[in-house]
């Protein structure tokens, strides 16, 4: 999985994501999907559900989806987007919603014909670990 995450410039070492996986498919409040092809992971879809206190109800965010170079176009990123929406709906989520690096144009347009819209700025603060 962490040939994946490279492919979009995140280098996070093998034994980081082995950990999350761990923690993330024990706890209820994040979604992890994979989608695969003769017994490769070639996409992956993390997903947290937060509820937050001025709304009623709660909201899924997609913090990671990701499909490698070479099964790009072939249905595994729709599939993982489409289990996400429908997981989402199913827990009653008011919305779900991610983000996307202004260069990645080419998943804009996938993140539209999907149904999704860009509807506001983010504000990120790096912090020092």
């Amino acid at each position: 999985m962490s040939a994946l995450f490279c492919q979009l410039g995140y280098e996070t070492a093998e034994g980081v994501l082995r950990s999350r996986v761990a923690v993330g498919v024990s706890d209820p409040a994040t979604k992890v999907l994979v989608a695969e092809d003769c017994d490769r992971i070639v996409g992956v879809l993390v997903m947290h559900v937060l509820a937050p206190w001025h709304e009623a109800a709660c909201w899924a965010v997609v913090s990671a989806l990701v499909v490698d170079e070479l099964a790009r176009g072939n249905g595994a990123g729709a599939l993982l987007l489409s289990e996400a929406v429908a997981f989402a709906r199913s827990i009653g989520c008011s919305h779900i919603e991610l983000s996307s690096s202004e260069a990645r144009v080419r998943a804009h347009a996938f993140y539209e014909r999907a149904g999704f819209a860009e509807v506001r700025k983010r504000f990120v603060k790096r912090l020092t670990v």
